[in-house]
């Protein structure tokens, strides 16, 4: 997993990540996001919160076999995402630089078209695994090498000691002297004792030698068996977690150590879909070494358990994995499960009560039928980047979701409503979630995209003296500076915000944004392409009446609720001095991490539940009824709110008043007395009002907020 913590908050790093829910951010994005592609043709996103963490996102290039198997290495201070495919090639036809991520975004270029080379390479390592031996051949005959154009140069360290040869001794899956695989060698005491090119290498007749200084260190055997078509059909992890070289060495790391197979016990019947492990060593001090392999679907992973904990540096590890319903009538369901441990590596056998999970009742809205992605990343307190990769999930969608639960376990991730065409695909007209935990036992309820869509902030999920994660609130001052990140198309579960801006190439998007002081146009623009209306604006330090309007327009085939918003806001300010924010938001990046000396604005805020709406966004013909909460941006100063008004329109043009119930709490009931027959197959739109003590309102409309079923 990779780490980060704020918006997926944080690397839509899909298989690692997420990377899959990343659109490009505006300039002003609360979390600065970049996608790249490797030279494999997989993408990876990064998104870097205000401290400098990383979360990603991948998007495999391949739904199958070793090209869907995806690597994370952590080597020295650089962090590499490697398909499987490309493992046994890595310096030796490969350069490791091709799969650096950080690289490729300071703008290294690859070699060759990722469109084509990833088949190429899967080709070339079915050929090679047949013959058991890679490299040489085919794409790397006569010492062809392919390396990232302009990447940086990693030298090796000094040695401060003697060098010495450690051999790395070990018998495949089939116990024949390994030809297949790798080996990983690191430095306990210091982490930056080898290069990153120096800590793995591959067997060779039963053998990886390496050259080092003398000290403590750690070793990985890794291994796979493949079918005829190169595919992975078992993968095993070995480990030596401790010895001391103290002159030359054998160590051993046999295939057959690894006799823990990863098994989940669940509560009801569950078919593995994904699984993968994350093998972690930490030196006294440097740089981790890191080792996580996605398997794939339904790929088997076993490990060499140990009973002695590590005394130099530190080891956690954990397995991930997730498993589904078997096929058949009812509502589907599925666990998403990791379990850490530290300074051992268990017996892999978990048995899964309800205390272990939190059971979450999930919809997944869409107008239309359609295959979406969901992405559900897991972090523990140890971790520094996190992501994993997304799946295919059928739109709409009821299922029930048993998500792991622990003290020191957070989650963050997305779904998309459908993947964008192209030959590099991306996400488009989901929702993204904050950092959040669950409870063990409890029950939680999750509504994704649940109409009407409108602009909304985001929410800290965590509570708000928890520093592990950072959220940008949607309007905050600092002394005469303001700042905004207020994101269209969101839906109505706090702590979700949409895709805003982001579309392709066959939808027509609109926006528009406007803010003023005291009536006076202060600043004004059109965000296009940009996930969030993000800008900072200075104002003149008197109190004074401020105003926001936001409008945002999306049609297109993938849309037909909620396809236009417009929202007004107007509050009361003033000079802001000596406000601070809790640990778990932030109104800036600092040059040593977060800024929080601001304050949150007091914008009105508004959440919608429609009555009887299903999970295609439309509710049955019949007495229509509108739940409308009002509220503030997280952390603002809050006046009670004293009026909300609601009015609906089938045609949006003629305006119908509801008459609106306060039921206490910002909390109000619209009922909309109209004649059946005029809302049958309708496209409903709505226009709301509130406003506070204060005298901060919010007016909004939205259009085609929802439809009514003809039936």
């Amino acid at each position: 997993m990779r780490r980060c913590l704020s918006a997926f908050a944080v690397l839509l790093a899909g298989s690692a990540g997420l990377a899959g829910l990343a659109p490009p951010a505006s300039a002003a994005a609360a979390v600065p996001s970049s996608t790249v592609t490797l030279v494999t043709g997989d993408q990876v996103t990064v998104r870097t919160a205000p401290d400098g963490r990383d979360s990603w996102e991948i998007r495999p290039a391949a739904a199958k076999g070793m090209a869907r198997a995806l690597v994370h290495l952590r080597l020295g201070d650089r962090d590499y995402e490697v398909p499987g495919t490309a493992l046994p090639y890595l310096g030796r036809g490969l350069d490791l630089s091709l799969f650096d991520v950080k690289a490729l975004l300071a703008g290294a270029k690859a070699p060759v078209d990722p469109a084509t080379f990833g088949a190429a390479l899967a080709k070339q390592f079915t050929q090679d695994s047949a013959r058991g031996r890679f490299g040489g051949q085919g794409l790397f005959a006569n010492g062809v090498r392919y390396a990232l154009a302009g990447a940086p140069q990693r030298q090796a360290a000094r040695p401060r000691s003697v060098m010495r040869t450690v051999s790395v001794d070990a018998t495949d899956i089939a116990g024949k002297p390994a030809d297949t695989g790798v080996a990983f060698l690191y430095n306990t005491d210091d982490g930056n004792a080898l290069g990153a090119d120096e800590n793995f290498n591959y067997f060779f007749g039963g053998t990886a030698k390496f050259s080092v200084p003398e000290g403590n260190y750690s070793a990985l055997g890794l291994f796979w068996t493949l079918d005829a078509d190169g595919n992975p059909t078992e993968v095993r992890f070995s480990a030596q977690p401790e010895f001391a070289v103290k002159a030359d060495a054998t160590v051993r790391v046999d295939a057959k150590r690894a006799s823990s197979k990863v098994t989940w016990v669940t509560p009801r019947p569950a078919l593995l879909d994904d699984t993968g492990f994350l093998f972690r060593r930490a030196a006294v001090t440097g740089p981790a070494l890191l080792v996580d392999f996605d398997a794939g679907p339904g790929v088997p992973i076993s490990v060499s358990p140990t009973a002695v904990p590590v005394r130099t540096g530190a080891l956690q590890t954990y397995p991930y994995s997730r498993l589904v319903s078997p096929p058949g009538p009812g509502t589907p369901y599925e666990y998403v499960l990791q379990k850490a441990s530290v300074g051992v590596i268990p017996q892999q056998r978990y048995v899964i009560t309800a205390k272990d999970v939190a059971a979450v009742d999930a919809t997944y809205y869409s107008e239309y039928s359609s295959l979406g992605l969901r992405q559900r990343s897991g972090m523990f307190s140890f971790e520094d980047i996190s992501g994993r990769v997304s799946h295919p999930i059928q739109l709409p969608r009821k299922q029930t979701e048993y998500v792991s639960a622990a003290p020191d376990l957070g989650w963050f991730g997305g779904f998309s409503k459908y993947v964008l065409p192209g030959p590099f695909p991306g996400w488009a007209g989901g929702q993204r979630e904050q950092f959040h935990s669950y409870r063990g036992g409890s029950a939680v309820t999750e509504e994704w995209n649940r109409f009407p869509l409108h602009p909304a902030g985001a929410v800290a999920l965590l509570p708000l003296s928890d520093g592990r994660s950072y959220t940008l609130p949607g309007a905050t001052r600092a002394g005469d500076l303001l700042r905004f990140s207020i994101t269209p198309f969101s839906d109505n579960q706090p702590g979700h915000t949409g895709f805003g801006f982001y579309g392709e190439s066959r939808d027509t998007i609109t926006g528009h944004y406007r803010f003023t002081q005291d009536g006076t146009t202060l600043a004004e623009g059109e965000p296009m392409g940009a996930t969030e209306v993000g800008f900072a604006q200075e104002v003149a330090p008197g109190p004074s009446t401020l105003g926001l309007t936001i409008d945002a327009g999306r049609t297109g085939p993938m849309y037909r609720q909620s396809t236009a918003t417009h929202t007004e806001w107007t509050w009361r300010s003033q000079h802001v001095a000596g406000a601070t924010l809790p640990p778990s938001l932030y109104c800036a990046r600092g040059d040593g991490g977060p800024d929080r000396e601001c304050a949150v604005e007091p914008l009105l805020t508004l959440g919608y539940a429609v009555g009887g709406l299903r999970p295609d966004g439309s509710t049955v013909s019949g007495p229509q009824s509108l739940d409308l909460t009002v509220g503030h941006l997280q952390q603002s100063t809050a006046s009670p709110v004293t009026a909300a008004t609601v009015q609906y329109s089938t045609d949006g043009t003629t305006w119908q008043d509801a008459p609106v119930t306060a039921r206490g709490d910002g909390v109000f009931h619209a009922d909309f007395g109209v004649v059946t027959q005029s809302f049958r197959g309708a496209d409903v739109s709505l226009r709301v009002t509130a406003s506070d003590a204060a005298g901060a309102t919010i007016s909004e409309t939205i259009t085609a907020a929802y439809h009514v079923y003809t039936s």
